[in-house]
């Protein structure tokens, strides 16, 4: 029987990994960030000076989500360098502009798509409490934001792999890909949250240092996950 290694061992494993590398994804992350804060910026300051509009609003949050799905390629590559204990550099996070782009921005469409659709019911009841103050609405409104957060974990946990699917299989297509994430982490759906959860103390960290405890806290949880991908991928 073949023995995957335990959330804590995986941490574990990241750790060694990871010494002497945080410099390179904390810059990374820095990087991944000012670029998405600067294009909200942008489009806040257009909105302020009237300039905006509905179809604006679209337009910013679709080349967002192109921006991110191609970072979060570029990311998955780096870490799966650090890993495996090849060369990492903070410019790697801009891999996904010159190798598979698309596959990067449609799987991230498909990702968030997922995660907004668990947030709907929450999102309708709150406004149904903006609209007539009703606290009934208030209440149904914090279950949905409950439902929503264990829909944004149980999304997390499935599709775990797809941005290292995308490097590890370049020949598969996003369905390939969107479909395959379910079939290997069925097994280590369990292992998958512990993990996740695990992080809780370090996110409230985040919490309290006010986003400064980020860059790494991030890092540290991308390279456990990445860990724990190799570690299903190996014995799989």
């Amino acid at each position: 029987m073949k023995e995957y290694l335990t959330p804590a061992k995986i941490k574990s494993v990241a750790r060694v990994h990871m010494f002497g590398r945080y410099g390179v994804t904390v810059r990374a992350y820095i990087w991944m960030n000012v670029i998405l804060l600067v294009l909200t910026w942008l489009f806040a300051s257009m909105n302020n000076s009237g300039a905006g509009s509905s179809v604006s609003i679209y337009i910013f949050y679709f080349i967002r989500f192109i921006l991110l799905g191609i970072f979060m390629s570029g990311s998955a590559f780096m870490y799966l360098n650090i890993a495996s204990g090849q060369p990492a550099y903070p410019g790697m996070v801009f891999y996904g502009f010159r190798n598979h782009t698309d596959k990067s921005v449609v799987i991230c469409l498909a990702l968030n798509a997922m995660e907004l659709i668990v947030c709907v019911p929450m999102i309708a009841l709150f406004i149904m409490f903006w609209q007539t103050d009703d606290r009934g609405y208030l209440w149904f409104a914090g279950a949905g934001a409950l439902i929503a957060a264990i829909g944004y974990i149980v999304i997390r946990c499935l599709f775990l792999p797809a941005y290292f699917l995308i490097h590890d299989f370049p020949d598969y297509g996003v369905w390939q890909i969107i479909t395959l994430c379910p079939g290997i982490m069925k097994q280590h759906f369990g292992r998958a949250l512990y993990l996740y959860l695990s992080f809780i103390p370090m996110a409230v960290l985040e919490i309290v240092s006010l986003g400064a405890a980020a860059p790494w806290v991030q890092s540290y949880l991308n390279a456990a996950l990445t860990e724990m991908y190799l570690d299903i991928m190996r014995k799989g």
